[in-house]
């Protein structure tokens, strides 16, 4: 509606200048007066202030008036309606004027004031001005007073796990800082902050520079975090401590890359935090936080005050901005699950990711990441080919073409497509011609290329189609949901069959793949729901789970996922190895893929020696946990 009024102002007030300056000043009709007042509101509408100022009969008065109301309401808008202006009589006239407002991080306010004009000058010379009040602003104010502002966030709500309690909520914290001009001992300030893993070299800079009674923001601490440290800080001259709250999870990299963090808004949070954020606001910065800013920080309440000059009281409230308490996020995160995935994927020597599903509803449990400081969600957005895990597709895409699990299925070293070699990994060397179960628990590259050599070219996508994978997932966050492409030709058809070639997988897509066999029902990833059931629909089966979720379980018994033999019921896996770079020997990204009970789960370690050896400890380490 701003913009309807400012463009509808802008032209007719265009054309009624020209009016105006065809019009003699000795016999007005009306034309010039219009055609000024149209000429005011078309300056102050566009936030030209000065030429508006020039319009009236006291341009300093005006111009100061209506900067100190723009700036004193931080007014980023201003839409005017110009109603009829009166017939002029005895030099003068009157003209309605409906007015809104748009003022930074409180919304609209809209009233009505009016503009009156009269003649000055004569002969040729006449004009038209607006004669000027303060009453032109507001029909309130006056010289001895002045228009102000409050503004008031409610509580920020919490984002909720699974259970409906809080994972993040505000938490006491004590925000560093530094005095330059108390600093009378920098080296040992910056001693006892480097302790703190600060900066210091860059932190000694920006207090070189900045005033020397400024605050220079060091580091915000929790408050327990403060304590360790608080009795040889506060004996440092020139150290300054505030006390606040923030927004925080239960510690320092608790799903930190999905939850978030919530900050200072800088350039970028501002830009994606709402019409009813302002650069003074803490917004959500990541994850979760900026994903349902607006919903979790509610809209703040303010008042307009006309105030006096005199003495600052408040004289009158025009206008009163109503705010509303944000409403909490509901996750499905589980805090004892996602501990034990951080807690096991701290024995990650490259960075890695750690997944769980419950298969049973498509409930993301947890998502961790390391390292665990960083705000990259390689969890949810990693795009990595997935290795021998891959072969849980693949052999859905053989089971569906009539593939038994006792059929047997040649597992030579090496096989040759299209002139390209393709070996079996590590020491498998060649089983023979066994089962196809055996091949599956053994990770037989060779048994799956030669069986697949046989099945569509689309095969494969279709198999991963029954998974989800390849659709678009709303968790709130962003995520990758895999990509299997049809292969170009034999030779892409045979590397995708092993999780290599142009296959991409996140670790969550992955994790989906085990929770549809774990369940026999693949269903979508959810991480933000309501009260009511996270899946409404049921989904449709996938007709050879139970064999698939047999040959996990024998691979887990006797095959290449032994490490996660574990007493009690049963578990299934799949170890994966997928080369990458080109150092000779390659180096590889290790995986391990699997379920228990109504659980499923995905490792993914970027750098390691092979899905069993590197991710499967981890994967072992985790189920103890949380099983």
């Amino acid at each position: 509606m701003a913009r309807r009024y400012l463009r509808a102002v802008s032209a007719v007030a265009t054309v009624g200048l020209l009016a105006a300056l065809a019009t003699a000043c000795g016999g007005d009709d009306g034309s010039a007066a219009r055609a000024t007042a149209r000429a005011y509101v078309a300056a102050w509408t566009r936030g030209d202030d000065a030429k508006a100022a020039r319009l009236t009969d006291s341009p300093e008065q005006a111009r100061t008036t209506l900067t100190e109301a723009r700036e004193g309401l931080s007014v980023t808008t201003v839409a005017a309606r110009l109603g009829t202006v009166a017939t002029p009589k005895d030099g003068r006239t009157v003209a309605p004027l409906q007015v809104r407002l748009h003022l930074r991080g409180l919304g609209e306010w809209g009233y009505s004031t009016e503009l009156r004009l009269h003649q000055t000058g004569d002969g040729d010379n006449k004009k038209w001005v607006v004669a000027w009040s303060p009453a032109v602003v507001h029909p309130d104010l006056t010289a001895a007073t002045r228009l102000s502002r409050s503004r008031e966030l409610p509580p920020r709500a919490p984002v909720l796990g699974g259970d409906g309690k809080p994972l993040m909520a505000e938490h006491p914290v004590v925000e560093i800082g530094i005095e330059p001009r108390r600093l009378t001992d920098p080296k040992r300030a910056y001693a006892e902050l480097a302790r703190l893993e600060v900066d210091t070299t860059a932190l000694a800079a920006r207090v070189a520079a900045a005033r020397p009674d400024h605050f220079v923001t060091v580091i915000t601490l929790r408050r327990e975090d403060f304590a360790r440290s608080e009795r040889r800080l506060r004996a440092v001259p020139g150290l300054l401590f505030r006390d606040g709250s923030r927004t925080l999870a239960p510690s320092p990299t608790f799903a930190r890359a999905v939850l978030g963090a919530v900050r200072p808004a800088t350039k970028e949070s501002l830009a994606k935090a709402g019409p009813l954020a302002t650069a003074a606001d803490e917004v959500g910065a990541s994850g979760l936080q900026q994903a349902f800013q607006e919903q979790l920080a509610g809209t703040p309440s303010g008042e307009v005050r006309l105030v006096q000059r005199s003495d600052g009281t408040v004289a009158k409230v025009l206008h009163a901005f109503v705010g509303k308490a944000g409403t909490p996020v509901r996750t499905t995160l589980d805090r004892r699950t996602q501990q034990a995935a951080e807690t096991a994927l701290a024995k990650a020597k490259a960075p890695a990711a750690l997944v769980a599903v419950r298969p049973s509803t498509g409930e993301v449990l947890a998502a961790a990441n390391a390292p665990a400081d960083n705000a990259y969600n390689r969890a949810f957005l990693g795009r990595y080919p997935p290795g021998s895990t891959f072969k849980v597709v693949s052999a859905t895409a053989l089971l569906r073409s009539g593939m038994k699990a006792d059929q047997p299925v040649a597992c030579p070293k090496s096989v040759t497509v299209e002139g390209k070699k393709f070996s079996n990994y590590d020491d498998l060397g060649a089983l023979g011609t066994v089962p196809f179960a055996k091949d599956f628990a053994m990770s037989c590259n060779t048994a799956f290329i030669g069986a697949t050599r046989s099945l569509p070219r689309d095969a494969l996508s279709k198999a991963a189609a029954a998974y989800g994978v390849g659709q678009q997932w709303d968790l709130g966050v962003g995520a990758f949901s895999g990509s299997v492409p049809t292969a170009a030709s034999a030779v892409e058809q045979a590397a995708d069959t092993i999780g290599q070639g142009k296959v991409l997988m996140s670790p969550l897509a992955m994790a989906v793949v085990a929770a549809g066999v774990a369940s026999g029902k693949p269903r979508p990833p959810v991480l933000v729901t309501d009260d009511q059931a996270a899946a409404a629909t049921a989904p449709p089966a996938l007709d050879v789970a139970g064999t698939l979720r047999s040959l996990m379980v024998q691979t887990v018994r006797g095959g290449t996922a032994r490490v996660l033999a574990l007493p009690g019921a049963a578990v299934g896996g799949k170890t994966g190895t997928a080369e990458y770079g080109t150092d000779s020997p390659p180096r590889h990204r290790a995986w391990m893929v699997g379920f228990r009970g109504d659980l499923a789960f995905a490792v993914l370690v970027e750098d390691g020696e092979s899905g069993s050896k590197t991710a499967g400890p981890i994967a072992r380490a985790f189920l103890q946990a949380v099983t």
